[in-house]
């Protein structure tokens, strides 16, 4: 888990009565993870708040990627675009307007970043050129999985009116926004 916010954020004391297996569990994961059982916690709690109480009321699915990159190999490129597409133009402006209350470049960007943090959907880079806001998703999903990629992004910022310029391969998708 990698936190999407700032990691010197201010911390606050707070204790908390939790069940003693999920104290066992947290304190074993911690020791593996070689962090603290404190570290960890708040790791956790960064996700539930930041991802997954979102990701509960759009009705996410968790699954191995094995069988994620089985099914998107397995699927129809053109029912990869109409998924694409329709999701694109709906589960982002659900997301980011339940999490931040508007749906503005900012917020878009802070979904992208945040699929990659917590829904491992992708590792996500980005940096400013000449040209504007270039940001890479990199995975190992395959090319239906970039094609989609593509088609989702493209969807997601036309509820803006951005049109970011793309490219893809099997293995990433690069969009490039104009500078601001």
């Amino acid at each position: 888990m990698r936190p999407v916010k700032n990691p010197k954020a201010r911390t606050i004391p707070k204790s908390f009565r939790i069940d003693e297996s999920a104290f066992v569990a947290v304190e074993q994961e911690a020791l593996a993870q070689k962090v603290s059982a404190n570290t960890l916690v708040n790791q956790i709690l960064i996700q539930y708040s930041e991802f997954d109480r979102f990701a509960k009321k759009i009705n996410t699915v968790n699954t191995s990627s094995f069988v994620f990159r089985g099914i998107l190999s397995a699927a129809d490129v053109d029912k990869v675009i109409q998924v694409a597409k329709i999701a694109g133009s709906s589960i982002p402006q659900a997301f980011v307007t339940a999490k931040s209350g508007k749906m503005d470049l900012e917020s878009l960007l802070d979904h992208i970043r945040t699929l990659a943090a917590y829904a491992h959907m992708y590792e996500y880079s980005e940096n400013w050129s000449q040209q504007g806001h270039v940001a890479t998703l990199m995975h190992d999903f395959g090319l239906n999985w970039s094609i989609f990629l593509v088609h989702y992004i493209t969807s997601m910022f036309e509820q803006i009116g951005i049109s970011p310029k793309l490219e893809m391969s099997d293995r990433s998708v690069i969009f490039t926004l104009p500078g601001k």
